[in-house]
């Protein structure tokens, strides 16, 4: 069964002549007193051609870059974008030209820590992403490249482990894994696999918790090669810290990235992009670890092509849950290929 939810739907940052997308791949934090921080890619775009809007478009002004906003009211007001990785860091091809700092030792426990990581690299901070140190180089382990997100968990015994995918035999993205520290970031080991390669689909994305009973569960997104719009999320647990993994669940039938949040009651929800008709954000919720998930909620429907998605969640104190995810809407005056691309938020109950 689906049904819409009730939900306050909201721009966070849009700017008419901008491509702003991603929250999921540059990282979303929750931190006491409702304060959240947001973290995206934007770049110039005039909305006059196809090219311009294409994923792989790289502007002649080197305009990309990953930005952080700030809110310290649940969402309400935010303050100006602050960039805090140029574009330079962002393409495949140009890691050899970035200075990468020496590691040093950082609190994962300290309830201020952030950590962002983005292809072969991760960054640090100790202050609610007011300083950060980095680009630290992230080891490849043998693969070509490896592509996390800022996705983690932090162990009680204070390692951190980061979720991401390394390519197939084939060369292509499409096998997650994870990835641990147990010396607060001064060196990373390739801890195991979540999922082995597939012949027919690729996995990618993988977005985990730690549940109450010390399980980890793990949400990866799934896509056919040859049909890009056949995409649905699968659910992987691990029962001994996150060294070993067997499937779980399907979370849903179309839908995907995916990330995963626990929820103060113990249940989980998942939110993930619906890039089919009509296209939009929805929700799904567990209450028995991830082994079965309850009806599908749509949050938005009015979404003006398949071009959105790449949700967050986090709870508010007051209960409340806050999506943030890119968004374009179908009644936009400016069109190509989809509205401009700017980010969006919704806060609902459940």
């Amino acid at each position: 069964m689906v049904e819409k939810i009730k939900a306050e739907n909201f721009a966070v940052y849009r700017k008419e002549n901008e491509f702003s997308a991603w929250p999921r791949n540059c990282g979303v934090y929750k931190y006491k007193n409702d304060e959240i921080i947001v973290g995206f890619l934007t770049r110039t775009c005039y909305y006059k051609t196809r090219e311009e809007v294409a994923h792989g478009y790289s502007p002649a002004d080197c305009s990309s870059r990953i930005v952080q906003m700030r809110s310290k009211d649940g969402g309400k007001t935010w303050d100006e974008p602050k960039k805090i990785i140029p574009s330079m860091n962002l393409g495949y091809s140009t890691l050899e030209q970035v200075s990468f700092l020496e590691p040093k030792e950082f609190d994962f426990k300290n309830p201020d820590f952030m950590f962002i990581a983005i292809k072969n690299q991760v960054f640090f901070s100790q202050d609610r992403g007011h300083n950060i140190y980095g680009p630290c180089r992230l080891p490849t382990f043998g693969y070509d490249t490896i592509w996390p997100r800022p996705d983690y968990v932090i162990r009680d015994d204070g390692a951190l482990i980061l979720f991401g995918t390394v390519n197939c035999s084939d060369g292509k993205e499409g096998k997650p894994v994870a990835i641990i520290s147990k010396n607060k970031g001064i060196s990373w080991e390739l801890f195991s696999y979540i999922s082995y390669e597939k012949n027919d689909y690729m996995q990618i994305m993988p977005s985990g918790v730690i549940l109450p009973s010390g399980k980890i569960i793990c949400a990866v997104r799934c896509q056919r090669y040859r049909h890009s719009y056949s995409f649905w999320a699968e659910c992987y647990v691990s029962e001994d810290m996150g060294r070993t993994w067997n499937f779980l669940s399907r979370i849903n039938d179309i839908g995907s990235p995916c990330h995963l949040l626990l929820l103060e009651d113990g249940r989980v929800l998942a939110s993930y992009g619906y890039r089919s008709r009509p296209f939009g954000i929805r929700i799904s919720v567990s209450e028995d670890e991830g082994k079965t998930w309850k009806n599908e909620f749509i949050l938005r429907d009015d979404g003006g092509s398949w071009d959105l998605g790449y949700p967050v969640s986090v709870q508010l104190d007051s209960g409340e849950i806050f999506t943030v995810y890119y968004f374009n809407n179908k009644n936009d005056k400016i069109w190509q290929d989809g509205g401009v691309r700017h980010i969006a938020a919704s806060v609902y109950s459940l």
